[in-house]
């Protein structure tokens, strides 16, 4: 197709995406100054049967009006064209250059309450539009959400799914419709409420996979990371961050499990977010994700799946608020799952998912996937997330060893694995060689990762004070204290397990026994947090994010007040506090150029 020119007008320069359903191909308008790009789509129809193709015909034409109206809208890529040639179907629509949201939501990072209401506001606005239509989008989530770069307005793109798939017409149409009975639901895990999946999506489904956006960029977690309520299945992610009561209760509202709890309309939603928000002062675009970060597999996939509870083939599915033309097959979602193949009107294409794996974890499956994580040479693997007491370590390895991870992990950063025994251990992601290349490979088989607090998972041991039979006797009170002096100036010093070791020594009748107690269950809880707060100013200070560092360290509570972690993490402040000066020139010197450049 390189180089064909279609309907005397569109040279084909590029292939976005191939799959069942047809391609998706940038192409240029030969018959327009400079000759601008676009997005063409090209739907293969099945059969050239006279019946089935004059059908189809009638539908493409019939929902492309659809797509003109949707166009309208300054923040909908704009329908060109639409024509058939030589018995296919090809759509021509408006290339947005710009980047997806997704390039903005950084894991770990946040965006402050007013970043997330300018977009809620924003994508609200077009959804508004959007329903006013009669249309559901049904596929809302980072991806198809464009930062366009002329003037930073949000787009939205990618209206392949905004109906349901159903065809009662006797054969299929079009490829990938050869069941065209089946009830079909479209989406992208995460981002999906529970009605959609069901077959069943409503206006306020969009709402919903807004909603969750939104949580995503307040907390900086990943929707297939957040936890949920096991009895009414409402999200938990309040504890997370924090957040104005104002903006928490519309959120809530959004992602209500339960499509009537929710905000009807995208209208309502707006109505509420404007009584709180009208003093507003516009905010910077969040940054943008390094390109060292960015991966093909950091898109999330768009999935087409039976649901677990179809509706029976033979009763008439009703939308009323997009008219039919006839009994025949709903073209436009056929026109959408062109869309799933290639992204639509934007440049970075989504890959269709495999269709058996997100079933599977759509209705709960959780088995194993044969993804791993390596643990460094000269690394402990521990019975459980935490490095308080030298009694959890399980494994001791001696050489980079390959281990299968469980796909759950903690706040800390502690990954769960499987070992030769098959019971589960810990490491950290410190000690974890190929980083969250093990991340990718359960979600690239629409596996959920789970985030849980690592706190309730840790024993809290009660410290062991040897038997004075394997002791040296204390001879007197005076050596007594010595020896907890002599442990407090080793933890002070950094020596944890030689201060800890000192204190076993203790006579079970020594008059000092009680605070050897109390000292060694401190310590440990405090050592435990020194040891997470310093790596997590470590990746920061690695990640380059000097503000970041700077916001620890108006946090110093999180390190226990000795002069080990003072003089551990003290160089790395001096140097976060350095490279943020370096950086400030060079601001200023675009700020000025950009002055001066105005001012000529």
């Amino acid at each position: 197709m390189i180089g064909k020119l279609l309907d005397y007008r569109y040279r084909i320069i590029k292939v976005l995406a191939t799959g069942g359903f047809g391609e998706n191909y940038i192409a240029e308008d030969t018959k327009r100054p400079g000759n601008p790009i676009c997005v063409v789509k090209h739907l293969k129809p099945t059969s050239t049967e006279s019946k089935v193709f004059d059908t189809a015909k009638r539908l493409f034409q019939s929902e492309a009006e659809t797509l003109e109206k949707l166009g309208n809208h300054d923040q909908i890529p704009r329908l060109l064209a639409y024509f058939v040639e030589n018995q296919n179907f090809y759509l021509v629509q408006e290339f947005i250059e710009g980047h997806p949201l997704t390039d903005e939501l950084v894991p770990g990072e946040r965006w402050n309450e007013s970043q997330v209401i300018q977009m809620l506001i924003s994508v609200l606005s077009i959804l508004e539009f959007v329903h006013s239509q009669g249309v559901i989008h049904r596929d809302i989530k980072p991806d198809n959400i464009i930062r366009r770069y002329s003037d930073g307005k949000l787009v939205l793109v990618d209206f392949g799914a905004v109906k349901q798939l159903r065809a009662s017409y006797g054969q299929g149409a079009f490829h990938g419709m050869e069941h065209p009975s089946a009830t079909v639901a479209i989406g992208t895990p995460g981002y999906m409420p529970t009605e959609q999946g069901q077959g069943r999506p409503r206006h306020n489904s969009d709402i919903y996979s807004l909603g969750i956006i939104a949580i995503q960029a307040l907390t900086g977690v990943a929707p297939m990371d957040l936890q949920e309520d096991p009895y009414t299945g409402e999200l938990i992610w309040q504890n997370l961050v924090p957040v104005s009561r104002e903006l928490g209760d519309v959120l809530n509202t959004m992602v209500r499990y339960h499509f009537k709890e929710r905000y009807q309309n995208a209208s309502d939603a707006l109505y509420a977010l404007n009584t709180f928000s009208h003093d507003l002062v516009p905010q910077p675009f969040p940054q943008l994700r390094s390109q060292s970060n960015s991966s093909p597999h950091s898109r999330v996939v768009t999935v087409a799946v039976a649901p677990s509870h179809p509706r029976q083939p033979t009763q008439a599915v009703i939308q009323n608020q997009v008219p039919r033309g006839s009994n025949g097959p709903d073209f436009l979602q056929i026109l959408i799952l062109l869309g799933l193949v290639g992204g639509a009107a934007f440049a970075t294409p989504s890959v269709v998912q495999n269709v058996n794996n997100f079933a599977n974890n759509f209705t709960g499956r959780t088995a194993q996937a044969n993804c791993t994580a390596t643990v460094a040479a000269n690394s402990n693997v521990r019975s459980e997330p935490s490095t308080n007491t030298r009694n959890n370590i399980v494994q001791k390895v001696s050489k980079d060893t390959k281990f299968l991870v469980t796909g759950k992990r903690t706040k800390k950063g502690w990954v769960e694995l499987k070992i030769k025994s098959g019971d589960s251990a810990w490491a950290h992601s410190n000690v974890i060689t190929n980083g969250q290349e093990w991340v990718t490979c359960l979600r690239d088989q629409s596996i959920a990762v789970k985030t849980v607090d690592g706190e309730g998972l840790i024993a809290t041991p009660e410290p062991i004070i040897k038997n004075e039979d394997n002791i040296k006797p204390v001879q007197n009170a005076q050596k007594d204290d010595e020896a907890v002096e002599k442990a407090k100036e080793k933890y002070e010093s950094g020596d944890f397990e030689g201060a800890i070791s000192i204190l076993e020594t203790l006579a079970p009748n020594n008059k000092n026994v009680k605070e050897a107690r109390e000292l060694m269950t401190q310590w440990q809880k405090d050592w435990g947090k020194a040891e997470g707060f310093f790596s997590d100013v470590n990746t920061a200070i690695s990640e380059g994010k000097w503000e970041k560092v700077q916001e620890y360290q108006k946090n110093p509570d999180k390190l226990p007040d000795t002069e080990y972690w003072r003089k551990k993490v003290e160089p790395l402040f001096q140097q976060a506090a350095e490279n943020a000066k370096k950086s400030l020139p060079q601001i200023k010197t675009a700020e000025a150029e950009e002055v001066e450049e105005k001012d000529n």
